[in-house]
Order: structure tokens, then sequence, then C-alpha cells
């Protein structure tokens, strides 16, 4: 139940009001999926200007509450970051769900099945947190994500940083669910730069299976610095799905998640060779 409803204009606002027990809101689609029963103070963070983005040579800078929809229509964002944020950001769901599903909300839910976090993992990006009193800060969005306290909690994350690196750069994703609209059962993202014949700055990050977004670093050394053969390619995604750690999920069992582990890493990392070996 809805105690009290507010809805401030201003970040300042916002954040008193969070720091007083008020749970933040946009979309709002993952208000009641928690088991928590308590009244609610909500927090409509949906005016706080937090909706645009921005482009610089280094960097795309996204604010909490862009929606999956408008991410989908971003094509001023440059590169393959922003091909790979378009593309997670259509994977997600169906329309209706884009449109009211944010950037920050994906990420600051927590939910293990949660789609933007895998590719922002992937992408080393970053988010901002701000708290009433406090200076804003920039943390990994890998970080946050494993701490025991979300680093927003009592605050908001109000935007996200993803940097725009220089070179070849390609990625893969791939996202298995029994329908469009149902959660994942496993998602895989990868990301390398070209050098030449050889693959670096190879990340390889696994979704849907466990709590967090999981980086498969084992599988990553294998890749990096060497040209990816089919072979190579071959041993990094049964490496992947050997070493995944999977928890339990009554929508699938754990040895049909771990074959679907393999299939996907190897599919994603096939696409980024061809994104990253691709002439200029």
């Amino acid at each position: 139940m809805i105690r009290a409803f507010h809805q401030p204009t201003a970040v300042p606002a916002a954040l008193a009001l969070v720091a007083r027990g008020g749970t933040p809101a946009a979309g709002a689609t993952a208000l009641y999926t928690s088991k928590a029963t308590r009244d609610l103070t909500l927090v409509d963070i949906t005016r706080l200007g937090l909706g645009g983005t921005s482009v610089s040579k280094s960097r795309i800078v996204l604010g909490a509450t862009v929606t999956m929809t408008g991410l989908c229509d971003a094509g001023d964002l440059p590169g393959m970051p922003g091909a790979l944020l378009r593309r997670a950001a259509r994977a997600l769901g169906s329309r209706a769900l884009r449109n009211v599903i944010t950037v920050g909300g994906n990420v600051a839910h927590v939910a293990y099945w949660a789609d933007m976090p895998v590719a922002l993992v992937a992408l080393d990006a970053e988010v901002e947190v701000r708290k009433a009193r406090a200076a804003a800060r920039w943390l990994p969005v890998a970080e946050a994500l494993a701490a025991r306290v979300p680093p927003w909690r009592g605050g908001l994350l109000t935007r996200v940083r993803v940097p725009v690196g220089r070179g070849t750069y390609g990625f893969g994703y791939e996202r298995f669910a029994r329908t469009s609209n149902d959660y994942a059962l496993a998602t895989v993202c990868a990301v390398a730069r070209r050098d030449r014949d050889v693959l670096r700055d190879v990340r390889l990050v696994v979704g849907a299976i466990s709590a967090r977004p999981w980086r498969a670093v084992a599988a990553e050394a294998l890749l990096e610095g060497f040209e990816p053969t089919p072979e190579r390619l071959a041993a990094a995604a049964a490496l992947t799905a050997e070493q995944a750690r999977i928890a339990p999920n009554f929508r699938s069992d754990a040895g049909y998640r771990r074959k679907l582990i393999g299939v996907l890493a190897r599919r994603a990392l096939e696409s980024t060779v061809t994104w990253a070996l691709r002439e200029d």
C-alpha cells in the first residue's frame, strides 16, 4: 500500500525524501516484486531532469530515468558501446515494458534477471551515486553490484557513464528466455578490441544465472592476446559453461542452463570476432 506520494522536481528534494525512508520509483515495474509488505512513501523521480543523454569523444552519459525505448532510439550514441546499449535495450521485454523500464531502475533493483547490468559490466561502466548532505561519487558498476549493501540505498543512482574506447571494437549479446516478455534464463555479453590479428581488452559476462552478473575471467584469459580461431572460441565458451555458478531456478534445471550458457557464449564470441575483425 502506498501511504504517501511525492513528485519532487529537484534532486536535493528527492534525496531528502529518500533519506527519510522514501522509496524512489520511475517505471515502478518492480515496486511489488519484493517480499516487503510495509506501507510505502513513494518518491517519483521522473521529473528530476535525469532523462537525458550526453556524448563526448571519451564517454556516453545516460540519465537514470532514460527508458529502454529511449535507449533503443538513441541513434546518436557512438561506436560499439552505443550499438551494444541499443541491442541490450531492444532485447528487454515488450514495447510496453521498454516504455517504462529505466536504465537506473534496471541496475538499482539488483535483480538477477536484469538485462542492462550484464552489458554495463562488459562495457566497464560506472554509476553516479548521490545521497543527501554528501558529495556525488562515481563507482564501477561491477563494484556497486557486488556490494553487500547497494551504495545507492538511502540515496539515488542518478547517472551511468560508459567509456568510449579508441580502436576497433566488437561485441556479442545473447539472451535466451521462454518468451520475449519472460525473464532471461541466461544472458551472455562479450566485448573485445582488435589488435592486428589478435583480441585485446576481452570481457565476457554472464547474467541471469546467479545473484549478480559474473565475469568469466578464465575464459577471457584464454582469448586475451590470441588469434580468435574457432577452436579457441569453442574452448573459451566451454570453459565459461564449466565454471559458471548457477543458482537454483524453477524455470529450468542447472544442467540445461549450463549447456545454454555454452551455446550463448559461443554465439556472443563469434559475433564479437565478426565485429572486431571487420575491415575499417
